[in-house]
């Protein structure tokens, strides 16, 4: 019963570790969007880890890779939609633009869209097809930053969950196989405390038939020892 239990828990955990590598067919598509009262022709990819770890590594990356500030995410700041300030990213172009994207998390997934524009004029596939291009190469090399050590860990965690699980069912077999010895043990000890019981109670028997022969004896010894006058 015990290794049914333990294999239905492993099969589980390797269940899942193959459902979400199989499941993770990365979602981008080209949407628009309302932001600002405005609407923006936005690059969206739907992605598994969370909103705020994914706006820092977002930020990191625009400062790794391209040395710009990102504002919106720190400390004590959590926004929706995180900017650069007008300033030109050379993989973009060479005119001042800002950059936007915004994290929204709809269960457990987190959609990202990432849009620029330059002073009042959005980019989009048309009015800057170049430049919204490389918008969208911004945003799948980023993913590619990311998504791989996300899944890494993953995967390192249900191997630790499963090697914890296989330890657990390596202590269980010693703690059943070391009580079957009890058993055994313990089996033989009662079976000897019962023929020790038997022999006990004969033994009583035949004391109390003892014990009845000497009051009989005692009785008999003082009614003659009252018939005698000293």
């Amino acid at each position: 019963m015990l290794d049914k239990i333990i294999k239905q828990a492993l099969l589980g955990i390797i269940l899942l570790t193959a459902t979400f590598l199989q499941a993770q067919e990365l979602e981008l598509s080209n949407v628009q969007i309302i932001h600002d009262q405005k609407e923006r022709s936005a690059v969206k990819a739907v992605i598994e880890p969370e909103g705020k770890d994914t706006k820092k590594d977002f930020r990191d990356f625009m400062d790794d890779r391209y040395k710009v500030e990102v504002e919106g995410i720190g400390l004590f700041k959590n926004k929706p939609v995180i900017y650069t300030e007008f300033v030109v990213i050379p993989n973009i172009s060479n005119k001042p633009m800002q950059l936007f994207a915004k994290f929204t998390e709809i269960g457990k997934k987190t959609e990202i869209y990432v849009f620029g524009q330059f002073g009042d004029a959005q980019i989009t596939p048309i009015t800057y097809a170049v430049e919204y291009q490389r918008i969208e190469d911004l945003t799948v090399a980023f993913l590619e930053k990311i998504l791989p050590n996300y899944y890494r860990n993953k995967v390192e965690d249900q191997e630790d969950a499963i090697s914890d699980l296989e330890k657990d069912r390596d202590d269980m077999r010693k703690k059943i196989d070391k009580n079957k010895d009890k058993i055994v043990e313990l089996t033989k000890e009662n079976e000897e405390l019962a023929d020790k019981l038997v022999k006990n109670a004969k033994e009583l028997e035949e004391g109390m038939e003892k014990l009845g022969d000497k009051k009989s004896e005692l009785k008999s010894v003082n009614k003659k020892l009252d018939g005698k006058n000293f």
